[in-house]
């Protein structure tokens, strides 16, 4: 839903509540609570409407940034959402997301200046400690000083006031760009930081990017030439044009060949990750606006291929993980890409016996996808 769109519906709800009302007043047999009722659903579905979609794009954008690397397809999204934001609310959340996109893009200072310009009453108090953590980010990569200092102090200030529960989640931020501020005069703390928070294989390849780039830098100021290239030569040969990889280019002196660190496939499933560069998913923070699965089907049509059962249950135990995603990723499972194997398995397999039972069942399909 659009920004036009969504202004109609506000119109077209409005008109239907107050004409609920006179025939409330004309007729007396009208039930206030039908009334009540009427004006309820409708205020949800537009919730849903509104807010829904940025479930989906989350998940996009991180899929693009985190796996594909596709940081130009991830900014374009940010764009193209961002130009069509139905509320002002949804257009700042989304501008975060576009600050982002410039940011993974290298366009660093103009991520710096889409920051600036996000009006920060209109979002969760947990979205302004990414706010300033990657404006500090793209800073440190403009050799800001200035900017550097303010926006860790920022979050610093920020953290007094979200809810206690993700304070560790703003003292992690807050420990990684102290560590990178101070990398000169203490190296070793900021190589153990980096280990700590990046080292961990969770299966995304942009925190391998990000801990070979950041290692890098400990390399570079300890003055060992040769694993400085080591770390550069595996962001480059797998970096595509992440702002790691764009950055690596400048740093590398070529004592290695690039060829010879190109990653092999992970073979294991995403896990838990204390910090890493890229943003929460909305979905994961409180007190925002956003229903989970929001991918879902109102008819039908279509579905007897999507869950085409003899296809998929035969063949899920022979599938690899990556098969097996893009799957999960067709059917709207929410969370697929932190999932293991047999997680996987079992989520699709439910699918399979909830569509058998309740597929046929089109009238039921329809309001079940209404109130969810």
């Amino acid at each position: 839903m659009n920004k036009k769109q969504y202004k109609l519906t506000l119109i077209l709800f409005f008109v239907i509540a107050v004409g609920l009302f006179v025939t409330d007043a004309i007729w007396k047999y009208v039930d206030i609570i039908w009334i009540f009722v009427a004006v309820s659903v409708v205020y949800i579905f537009i919730r849903y409407r509104v807010t829904g979609p940025l479930q989906s794009f989350s998940t996009k954008f991180n899929m693009l940034v985190d796996y594909d690397l596709d940081v130009e397809g991830a900014l374009k999204l940010a764009k193209e959402m961002y130009e069509n934001a139905p509320t002002a609310q949804v257009s700042q959340l989304l501008m975060i997301y576009l600050g982002m996109g410039y940011y993974y893009n290298s366009m660093y200072r103009k991520s710096i200046n889409t920051f600036n310009q996000i009006n920060l009453k209109k979002v969760n108090q947990v979205y302004h400690i990414l706010v300033y953590a990657f404006s500090a980010y793209a800073a440190y990569e403009l050799n800001d000083t200035e900017a550097f200092d303010i926006a860790v102090e920022r979050i610093d200030s920020a953290k007094q006031r979200i809810n206690k529960k993700y304070f560790a989640f703003a003292s992690s931020y807050t420990e990684i760009l102290l560590a990178m501020k101070n990398l000169e005069s203490d190296p070793e703390n900021y190589r153990e930081v980096i280990e700590r928070n990046f080292s961990r294989e969770d299966g995304y390849v942009s925190t391998r990017l990000v801990y070979n780039y950041r290692m890098a830098l400990y390399y570079k100021t300890v003055g060992n030439d040769e694993e400085m290239d080591k770390c550069l030569a595996r962001v480059i040969a797998n970096g595509k044009n992440h702002h790691t990889a764009q950055r690596s280019k400048d740093l590398f002196k070529g004592t290695v060949n690039v060829e010879d660190y190109v990653f092999s496939k992970a073979s294991e499933e995403p896990k838990d990750v204390e910090v890493v560069e890229e943003p929460l998913q909305i979905d994961q923070l409180e007190e925002v606006d956003v229903i989970d699965n929001a991918d879902y089907t109102t008819d039908t049509e279509g579905m007897d291929e999507l869950f085409d059962q003899p296809k998929a249950v035969n063949t899920l135990a022979n599938m690899s993980v990556s098969e097996l995603r893009d799957m999960c990723r067709a059917k709207g499972v929410a969370g697929y890409y932190k999932m293991k194997k047999a997680d996987l398995i079992a989520e699709i397999e439910k699918l399979e016996k909830w569509c058998i039972s309740n597929i046929k069942s089109t009238s039921i399909l329809n309001w079940g996808a209404f109130f969810y």
